[in-house]
């Protein structure tokens, strides 16, 4: 008869629990722009919520498959807005691309300024329009808040992007000002992200990190659904765990789009 090595059966078993493990891990999503078209199109709304509060929060880690949880943070209603073509509001018609989108903020006076182009998500500036003041704020060249496909791991950099603000009085430009920026994305977590009212969906975390002597930094957290949660936070504070932060504002698509599961 033969007998059993030992240490080949204990390899052995521990290998194949290994493999079990590996196989019961939950994969990255990937973010595909036709989602995120979908999800931003024009008529799609959106409720904005805000935690103002000053008490930490905890990030995450980086790798995966990991658990972010915001269910428990003090999210009070902001906005409730609508995604608009720029050409639906004369003031922006005349200032940005007719391909980009709007959403009508605070009561239809503050309109931030996105478009999507070839494998990108764009932030092409920001409005106030109240009564006779206006200000205009246009990003050169658009800063891409998100590249696609987004995918775990990856990483890319934006540099000497120009911030112009202009104010005008009565259709008067009465200041202007220029600021340049540069900074780093990293798509560096991946897993599941917890939301209040039970709301489970898979996410990607994105760190953007400011070039000095800049000292922003923020971690994004982006669903293929639409929700979104946004943390401002700086360069001195960890890259995981708890942190402490400015605010923190969660996206809600108040109706989900199912083509965004493709």
């Amino acid at each position: 008869m033969s007998s059993t090595d030992p240490k080949k059966s204990l390899l052995l078993l521990t290998m194949i629990s290994w493999i079990a493990i590996e196989g019961c891990k939950a994969p990255p999503i990937t973010i595909s722009q036709s989602q995120m078209e979908a999800v931003f199109s024009v008529g799609s709304t959106f409720r904005l919520f805000w935690d103002s509060t000053s008490q930490p929060v905890n990030v995450g880690g980086t790798g995966g498959p990991n658990t972010y949880d915001f269910r428990n943070l003090p999210f009070v209603p902001y906005d409730s807005v609508t995604m608009l073509s720029v050409t639906q509001i004369p003031q922006l018609a005349t200032r940005f691309p007719s391909n980009a989108v709007t959403s009508n903020e605070e009561a239809n006076t503050v309109y931030p300024v996105f478009a999507f182009s070839n494998h990108s998500f764009d932030r092409l500036g920001r409005a106030r329009i109240v009564a006779t003041t206006e200000w205009y704020q246009h990003i050169i060249p658009p800063a891409a808040w998100l590249r696609f496909p987004v995918t775990f791991n990856t990483q890319s950099s934006q540099a000497n992007t120009v911030i112009v603000d202009t104010t005008y009085v009565d259709g008067i430009p009465t200041k202007t000002s220029a600021d340049t920026s540069s900074g780093t994305t990293y798509v560096d977590g991946y897993g599941t992200l917890l939301l209040p009212g039970g709301l489970a969906l898979k996410c990607l975390r994105i760190r953007l990190v400011a070039s000095s002597p800049k000292t922003s930094k923020e971690f994004h957290f982006w669903t293929r659904e639409g929700a979104v949660i946004l943390i401002d936070s700086d360069k001195s504070q960890p890259d995981t765990g708890v942190i402490k932060r400015g605010y923190v504002i969660y996206f809600s698509p108040q109706t989900p789009n199912p083509s965004t599961r493709d």
